[in-house]
């Protein structure tokens, strides 16, 4: 699929594939897994995000939806800052 469907997803609220909590996988896989730092593929809002990061993991998200992104950050009530690297921004 083309990275624009998944834009006008987040754009229109279709967000049927956002989970409400932490995927329990991850809990019975990674929870006493000791720190180190994680990739986390087109993140979304994920709350998976928070969860590793409260393990004391290190939490890279990547995501093609800035909505998506910036839901994350105000939701959980974190604070950013921005920059260019190139075509992306981090």
């Amino acid at each position: 699929m083309k990275p624009e469907f998944w834009k006008e997803r987040w754009v229109r609220g279709e967000i049927g594939f956002h989970q409400a909590e932490v995927e329990p996988g991850l809990v019975t896989h990674l929870g006493g897994l000791a720190p180190t730092r994680v990739l986390v593929p087109l993140c979304g809002k994920s709350l998976d995000l928070a969860w590793l990061a409260t393990q004391g993991h290190q939490v890279v998200g990547v995501e093609l939806s800035e909505l998506a992104v910036r839901a994350f950050f105000s939701e959980q009530g974190l604070s950013f800052t921005e920059s260019k690297q190139g075509a992306f921004r981090a």
